[in-house]
């Protein structure tokens, strides 16, 4: 399975959706070296089922207010930033397209260039509808007094929409101006902006201190700053480190889904496929996401359930065809991993084109020269992977990418090079990971 198939991006502006949420829950306005040793067992905490009761209630009682008050656009803003945390939490449609109503309601009730413009560009971002999240950040910084936290929180976001276009100077240094003044909105971010280019020491190392500097009573940022660690280790290849800390993870808010389908990962990189099954299945059966319904199928192909597996695939594309038709930005980078590893390859190429016209950056590179190399162009990928390998995003895959098109095209020193730098990112990397 590939971990990316979820519709929103990996992170949300989480700092600034925790910082709201709390705001609101209070009733105010929203305004080293790398971790080589068993990190320490975490006491068990809430679970995310007991978290998404406390959200709905939360929901429920602000959605009560609002009906009450068919003019106030303020106890709107309140609502759909409780409802986007819902949606962070279950991924499902019909969460967004919530967001997306009453984001529409408050604004019918306010001026042009007023009204909850920051919640806009939050969720704008996060279904990676770029121009549209760049368009509220504007009406932010037009404001004749803008909130400080507010113009933070704008910046955060404006670096985040730079890395997901692959410009990564600019990322960078936003994401350090923020964090350096605001920790909470910029710091994990910063974190993961080294994951992404190659520093693996210092975005343990600041994550690390992320954690510990994050509230006991946060569970869902501890888990997933504890998730994110995880998802390193196991991009380097080290799965027994990886599934401790995912283990942690799920120590913080116990099943949470999100968690789960990690440490199913991990099962099935070590090759222990009856508990990724075991875990796949109950996501299926509980969640009912796509991602896991491939996940799934992959498995049950792998170890000879072909029947299974077609049924699920019939279904995850229906899903996935269903999210293109109704978010299209957030969905296109996620379903074609459907179709790279199902079919048909022509959709895939046309999914992929279009992701990384949308955002550019080191990871639509990726998949672009995957399917390209899918398709038997190893010229195209080979372009393609070469662009990504000229900026400092880095990744195990990026490099087998290229080794792989080098190969086809007769390369052989140039692929043997790319091979070596795959594997000394990840000794253990396997293409097979994602395709079986």
């Amino acid at each position: 399975m590939d971990r990316k198939t979820t519709l929103v991006s990996a992170v949300i502006a989480f700092g600034a959706a925790a910082l709201a949420s709390h705001m609101i829950f209070r009733g105010a306005e929203p305004k080293s070296s790398p971790v080589a040793s068993r990190p320490t067992a975490v006491a068990a905490g809430p679970s995310y089922a007991s978290l998404l009761a406390d959200v709905d209630e939360r929901v429920a009682s602000l959605q009560k207010r609002a009906t009450s008050r068919p003019t106030d656009w303020l106890i709107r803003m309140y609502l759909g930033n409780v409802l986007f945390e819902r949606a962070g939490l279950t991924n499902q449609l019909d969460d967004f397209a919530r967001v997306q109503a009453v984001l529409d309601e408050a604004f019918a009730l306010v001026p042009v260039g007023a009204g909850p413009t920051v919640l806009a560009a939050r969720f704008n971002f996060s279904i990676h509808r770029l121009e549209a999240a760049e368009k509220y950040l504007d009406m932010v910084d037009r404001r004749a007094i803008p909130q400080v936290e507010d113009q933070q929180i704008a910046r955060a976001l404006r670096a985040e929409i730079a890395l997901q276009r692959g410009e990564y100077k600019v990322a960078f240094d936003g994401l350090s101006e923020v964090a350096a003044v605001v920790p909470a909105l910029a710091k994990a971010e910063l974190a993961l902006y080294h994951a992404k280019t190659g520093d693996r020491v210092k975005a343990e190392a600041i994550l690390e201190e992320t954690l510990a500097s994050t509230r006991a009573d946060d569970p869902r940022r501890r888990a997933w700053i504890r998730l994110q660690l995880g998802v390193i280790a196991m991009d380097h290849g080290e799965l027994l480190l990886a599934l401790q800390r995912l283990q942690d993870a799920d120590a913080e808010l116990s099943g949470w889904w999100l968690v789960q389908e990690n440490i199913a990962e991990v099962h099935d990189r070590r090759d222990d496929h009856d508990k990724a099954i075991a875990i796949h299945e109950e996501l299926v059966r509980t969640v009912d996401l796509p991602q896991h319904m491939d996940a799934l199928a992959g498995l049950y192909r792998h170890t000879g359930a072909p029947q299974k597996a077609d049924e699920l695939i019939a279904r995850a594309a229906a899903r996935w065809e269903q999210q293109l038709a109704r978010f299209p930005e957030a969905a296109m980078g996620h379903a074609l991993q459907h179709y790279m590893q199902f079919g048909p390859p022509e959709r895939a190429l046309e999914l992929a084109l279009a992701n990384e016209k949308l955002r550019p950056g080191g990871e639509a590179q990726v998949s672009l020269a995957r399917v390209y190399l899918q398709q038997g162009r190893p010229a195209e990928a080979l372009e393609v992977a070469t662009r990504a390998l000229a900026t400092p995003y880095r990744s195990a895959r990026l490099h087998d990418v290229a080794a792989k098109a080098h190969a086809a095209l007769g390369h052989t020193a140039a692929a043997e090079e790319q091979t070596a730098l795959c594997y000394a990112i990840n000794p253990m990397y396997s293409s097979d990971e994602h395709s079986h």
